[in-house]
């Protein structure tokens, strides 16, 4: 299936600017690779559907309790839960993605047609009046005719564009109030005020029914030259829009009534496929978990931890595993906390925030170089908060000379490692690692295992740290002249590297 991620996150953008919330910046989102996740994970079934659950990897909710009472239904319920698949699945229109625009777009209604429409009309009436004394007063009706069409059809794509939309609306909350039948729905359906809208957009199905069916064209053509003789789509158009806006926070509920709805089959089709455990939440820095896996890394090794008031520094040689560790720890955070499972046999932890620093790349159109991104990157995660944070930094200060990256990475990593901060980074640099051991930093590694000139990776994280490295190794394996390994050997020992 291909993803329109364009239309995916509308739901997201709409709710981070109206909302007061905490979201997973875009950064981050690509540091974690949360699209990638989302695709492979996403099995919801109509087009609401899709842009909620996407919404839900962008979000710091705390509602791990959220989709509970929906999925224990289903469990139990499994005709309820192929009724309620069958009317999603009529959610699967690509018009279904812009319903979401009603709310977050503001719809013009052209005012100056809209009084063009106001002078036209009365003047008709007027016309129409005079004409009971001199008929030939109704030849004047020619013109305003003629205007009435060209203004009628200057408007026209705009209006039909959004009565378009309207009707997949109207379809949506046809079937979300069929699905709100069901017993363990009907509590938060029935919180939806709908009455106003449903009476006013009833129209625009009728009008959208007339123009699919071929047996009502003639209906048709008779309702469009009566709609341009009276100007009554530009009428019609005004009124649906005064009551969409009137009736956003409704619509809102609606939306998110279906979105909960459909993210929670998903969530129980991803627990019967992936073992997961339920999360313990801590209100201390504490976090603690026992094999804990990523579900899209084929035959991933798992790996626990224990830590208690800590953070951890890992070291070790380069592709041994240890960014797609960090990723893996953040993912698990994620599901925590928005779904209520973690792919894991046990996970305790407190909620917390995820910030990352781990694909930075220069950025051209801005004129910044990479060192300048990471430290702005890093910068954010200084700054003073109440809540729990995760922080992940691979590599840290990687963009500048080994003498001052060594000094400031000291620096900022003690000064981040505080009571509310948990702080995951990598590093080849021993001597980071060797001071903040005695910074309330624990010391993990991943090695490799080289046999001739063959090279794997165990991916099992163990205590200590890691004084091997591969990188003269694998030019070896890929046949650098011998006079280039030897000099770079040579190099190292003279340098004081081991």
């Amino acid at each position: 299936m291909d993803y329109d991620l364009e239309n995916l996150r509308k739901y997201f953008d709409y709710i981070s600017e109206q909302k007061n919330e905490n979201f997973i910046s875009d950064e981050t989102s690509q540091d974690l690779e949360l699209e990638f996740v989302f695709i492979k994970l996403d099995s919801t079934f109509s087009k609401i559907g899709k842009q909620y659950f996407y919404s839900k990897f962008r979000t710091f909710e705390n509602s791990e309790n959220e989709f509970e009472e929906y999925k224990n239904h289903f469990t139990k319920n499994e005709n309820d839960k192929h009724f309620v698949i069958k009317q999603l699945s009529n959610i699967n229109n690509k018009k279904d993605f812009e319903i979401i625009d009603l709310l977050r777009e503001e719809i013009s209604t052209n005012e100056k047609y809209y009084k063009y429409a106001q002078f036209s009309i009365i003047s008709v009436f007027l016309i129409v009046i005079c004409s009971f004394f001199v008929q030939k007063v109704l030849l004047i009706l020619i013109p305003f005719f003629v205007g009435n069409l060209i203004v009628h059809y200057l408007n026209k794509n705009y209006v039909d564009y959004y009565n378009g939309i309207i009707f997949r609306l109207q379809n949506s909350l046809a079937i979300a109030k069929k699905v709100s039948k069901i017993t363990a729905l009907k509590t938060q359906y029935e919180k939806i005020n709908l009455t106003k809208i449903e009476k006013n957009i009833r129209f625009a199905n009728f009008e959208s029914a007339i123009v699919t069916n071929e047996y009502l064209s003639v209906l048709w053509i008779l309702t469009e030259i009566f709609r341009v003789a009276f100007v009554l789509e530009i009428f019609s158009f005004r009124k649906k829009v005064k009551i969409l806006k009137s009736s956003k926070s409704e619509l809102l509920k609606v939306f998110e009534f279906i979105g909960k709805v459909d993210t929670s089959i998903t969530l129980l089709n991803i627990q019967e496929k992936y073992k997961t455990c339920k999360p313990n939440f801590v209100n201390n820095k504490q976090f603690n978990f026992q094999n804990i896996y990523h579900p899209f890394i084929e035959n991933c090794v798992k790996n626990s931890l224990e830590l208690d008031n800590k953070s951890i520094i890992i070291t070790g040689s380069n592709m041994s595993g240890k960014t797609s560790f960090m990723r893996n720890i953040a993912i698990n955070v994620l599901f925590a906390q928005n779904f209520g499972f973690c792919f894991a046999d046990s996970f305790s932890a407190p909620k917390m925030k995820i910030f990352s620093s781990i694909s930075i790349h220069d950025d051209t159109s801005e004129n910044k170089s990479y060192y300048l991104e990471e430290v702005l990157r890093i910068k954010t995660f200084l700054e003073d908060r109440n809540d729990f944070a995760l922080i992940l930094i691979d590599e840290i200060f990687k963009g500048t000379n080994t003498k001052e990256r060594i000094a400031i990475s000291k620096a900022v990593l003690e000064n981040l490692n505080n009571e509310k901060n948990i702080v995951f980074v990598t590093t080849h640099d021993l001597e980071i690692a060797q001071f903040l051991k005695n910074k309330n930093y624990e010391l993990y590694y991943f090695d490799e295992e080289v046999d001739k000139n063959h090279l794997s990776f165990p991916y099992k994280l163990k205590l200590g740290i890691n004084n091997k490295t591969n990188a003269i190794k694998i030019l070896e394996m890929y046949n650098y002249s011998e006079k280039i390994i030897e000099n770079a050997k040579k190099l190292v020992e003279n340098n004081g590297y081991s």
